[in-house]
């Protein structure tokens, strides 16, 4: 039943030390995960937002750790993210590790939760104290999912069903002056008429990967994930794990921008690993056509 969890619970107005900051109720450690493979602008504006979203909330300890997934490190913004965010770690792998495997190298013990981050994300306004102060009140959830939006304000869908081969093919290559022909199909697959209002939904079968936020030892018995998969659906297999195991929360009042991306824009090497991943995820979990 989806409701909606008022997060006034969590904020100690006297502790705050001023009329901005917001208070939890008790020390929080948060770990964050970054994997690009090569540093651009996106991640100063991604910092830069984290950083505001952060420092108003009082009772938390933080850092971010960044997996340069590429083959060498692309100064001078990794001496610029060094310099302007000391909250931040960055790790040089020296060769594409693939997305999943480069976010594992950072999971470790004795956080309270863990943030899987996409590059291409911006924090809103107590985006960051919505979502801990969900994972606060709700202790039977394990995995959290915002609201997304675009630069020009509309809605992205990251909450979906278990996708069929077809749907897949229709998101990913289908030309968007046509998709129309498929509104109904496609909709239903993103869920749209579910996440429509402003209140929680539970358990949607999968969560994008942008912005997954991890109870963390959920995250640690879930070993992570799946190493098998290089480049795309190792979310879509993390969140199905994850939701055998804990609740999923799809949390509008959680609110970010996501840049997102296109794989049929970005040549054929990733049409070649869509499919890849594709038939590797459905021989996992199951074929489903249509």
């Amino acid at each position: 039943m989806a409701y909606v969890a008022s997060t006034e619970d969590l904020i100690n107005k006297k502790q705050a030390k001023n009329t901005n900051s917001v208070t939890l109720e008790r020390e929080v450690s948060l770990q964050i995960s970054i994997v690009c493979y090569y540093m651009d602008n996106d991640i100063i504006e991604l910092l830069e937002s984290f950083k505001n979203a952060a420092t108003e909330i009082n009772n938390l300890r933080y850092y971010v750790v960044i997996v340069e997934n590429g083959f060498k490190k692309m100064q001078p913004l990794h001496d610029t993210v060094i310099k302007q965010f000391p909250f931040c770690k960055v790790i040089i792998s020296g060769k594409n590790l693939g997305y999943g495997r480069a976010h594992n190298l950072t999971f470790s013990d004795g956080v309270d939760y863990h943030l899987v981050l996409n590059p291409d994300v911006i924090f809103t306004t107590r985006s960051l104290f919505n979502a801990l102060s969900f994972m606060e009140i709700n202790k039977d959830c394990g995995l959290l999912s915002p609201q997304a939006f675009w630069r020009n304000g509309d809605r992205q869908y990251l909450c979906k069903r278990y996708p069929s081969v077809v749907t897949l093919f229709l998101r990913a290559f289908l030309p968007r002056s046509l998709q129309y022909l498929f509104k109904n199909k496609l909709e239903t697959y993103c869920m749209m008429k579910e996440t429509q209002s402003e209140t929680v939904l539970w358990q949607p079968d999968i969560v994008s990967g942008c912005f997954m936020f991890f109870r963390n030892d959920i995250l640690l018995r879930l070993n992570g994930f799946d190493e098998t998969f290089f480049l795309y659906f190792e979310d879509t297999d993390l969140s199905l794990r994850a939701g055998k195991i804990t609740k999923v929360a799809y949390v509008p009042d959680v609110k970010i921008i996501h840049h997102g991306g296109n794989v049929s824009r970005k040549g054929l090497k990733h049409i070649f690993l869509f499919a890849h991943s594709m038939c590797k995820f459905f021989n996992k979990h199951g074929w489903k056509f249509f």
